[in-house]
């Protein structure tokens, strides 16, 4: 049904915003976007004749080529302004964000807050929507907070998760833009549009969790910490989780004031409830590329058979006890004897299939291997106090080295770390995930890799295999992939052994 007796242009109507405000105008309304050849950086004034009126929802969250806060919350509405005056448009609806001040120093929030005043002194019938964090169908924040949630069972929030927010439903949103086009006495006039409620940010976090069913532990973290990594997934994310933009808004919080858009839009915006939100959090489908969680990710689908499986476990297990019973270069024997494994294990469908590097992964792997390092730096400060015997095995281990120039070291240390993530987590743990899930799959998988380094008789190695192997059986089950263990395996291996030693004369 068209509600309104002209055509209504809704610049950015095939958005998510976008979506909801075309529903709630009905069939008069006309979506100008970049997907139906509106170029918002240069506005066509033939795209806006013959309508009564103009939303502006155009913005962005970060800024990708020629989209840049300026180009888009200042120069677009400038231009915008002016091809409603060249068709002859006057009313203007234009939304902007609660957070929108004269800030330089946080550009996003400028930027919203220059776009405004372009539409103050625009002489045009304007009303200014300013919406607090919008979630719905569609959205970045249910999106993002379920895939995190999904993710692992702990969330860094922003410093300690105290900031206010004000969730608003996308349907109140496109309300209140259709209430404020009905409504000729809300022109000249601001309205915060955000739900009823003054939440913490750790609440929303807390009700997103429950309405998905997952335990979650909400652990504070600070906004400066947190500035690298969302450089980091703005730089290499298609969809990144947080923006700089984000993190901004979220460490000083997105609350308004409800009550003048209740007197004069008569806008009753729904509560942020565990009701509301869990039907929206079912119908998300996009899964997590990482899932650290224990006890609620599901088994692996089957494809090693046990007998195949055994067979090749106990021959691993025998070339390794051959090695170190029997040659006394231990170096090359477990080369020898790991690409013989790593060969078999090739047989493998699933081993064969699961190394498919990305930047994410690679990134994984090279800080899981730093993390895993600097636990190892720990562990070996304390050891002195709680066994004093261990510096004997430790100086063995690095004997092992022995005889060998840096040059035969690194290409076969590359190759034995690879055949031992294979065989041991792509085969051997992949097995046990199979057939037991995480908890029980990863500690028979890390029992099994200790297990087969006994030959040697060194309870250090022994003991390092199964740490160890716990780690690199986590990071494969949470990748479902071999890229993550091998380059966190490799960079620690790298790491204990030639940058810096746990070994004081090496």
């Amino acid at each position: 049904m068209n509600m309104f007796s002209d055509p209504v242009a809704v610049v950015g109507g095939t958005g998510f915003l976008g979506r909801h405000v075309m529903a709630a105008l009905g069939a008069g309304a006309r979506a100008l976007s970049r997907r139906t050849g509106f170029d918002l950086l240069h506005p066509d004034p033939a795209a806006l004749w013959g309508c009564s009126a103009v939303v502006n929802l155009a913005g962005i969250k970060r800024e990708v080529g020629t989209q840049t806060f300026r180009a888009v919350h200042v120069e677009a509405v400038e231009r915008l302004v002016a091809a409603m005056k060249e068709a002859g448009v006057r009313r203007l609806v234009h939304v902007s964000v609660v957070v929108a001040r004269a800030a330089p120093g946080l550009p996003y929030h400028h930027t919203k807050w220059e776009g405004e005043e372009i539409v103050r002194k625009s002489g045009l019938e304007w009303t200014i929507l300013r919406p607090g964090v919008i979630y719905g169908e569609g959205d970045d924040l249910l999106a993002h907070l379920s895939l995190m949630i999904r993710a692992a069972p702990v969330f860094p929030i922003v410093n300690d998760g105290s900031a206010p927010v004000m969730p608003v439903d996308a349907k109140d949103v496109a309300a209140a833009v259709a209430a404020a086009l009905r409504t000729l006495a809300s022109a000249g006039k601001t309205y915060d549009v955000v739900g009823p409620e003054r939440l913490r940010l750790r609440d929303v976090v807390s009700r997103v969790a429950e309405a998905e069913g997952l335990p979650v532990s909400i652990w504070p973290t600070p906004a400066a910490l947190m500035r690298f990594p969302v450089r980091l997934m703005e730089a290499t994310m298609r969809q990144p989780l947080s923006t700089r933009a984000q993190l901004a808004m979220l460490v000083e919080g997105l609350a308004g004031d409800p009550g003048p858009a209740r007197k004069d839009l008569g806008l009753e915006p729904a509560p942020f409830s565990v009701e509301r939100v869990r039907p929206l959090v079912e119908k998300i489908s996009r899964r997590p590329p990482f899932d650290f969680r224990l006890w609620s990710a599901p088994r692996p689908e089957r494809k090693i058979p046990a007998g195949p499986f055994l067979a090749f476990l106990a021959a691993s297990v025998a070339a390794l006890s051959a090695v170190f019973g029997l040659m006394a270069d231990q170096w090359l024997g477990m080369t020898i004897a790991m690409a013989a494994s790593l060969a078999a294990a090739c047989g493998f469908r699933a081993a064969r299939s699961r190394i498919h590097p990305t930047i994410l992964r690679v990134v994984l792997g090279l800080a899981a291997g730093a993390i895993l390092y600097g636990a190892t730096r720990v562990v070996t400060a304390l050891l002195p106090a709680l066994w004093p015997a261990w510096g004997p095995w430790r100086d063995q281990l690095y004997a092992w080295r022995g005889g060998h120039g840096i040059g035969f070291l690194l290409p076969t240390l590359v190759l034995i770390v690879l055949a031992e993530e294979v065989v041991w987590r792509g085969v051997v743990t992949r097995f046990a995930l199979e057939r037991w899930g995480r908890p029980l799959g990863l500690l028979a998988g890390a029992l099994i890799y200790a297990a087969a380094h006994a030959g040697t008789g060194n309870p250090l190695l022994l003991a390092a295999a199964l740490g160890c192997g716990l780690f690199w059986g986590w990071l494969y089950a949470a990748t479902d992939d071999l890229t993550a263990p091998v380059l966190s395996h490799l960079a620690w291996d790298l790491m204990v052994l030639f940058v810096a030693p746990l070994h004081p004369a090496v």
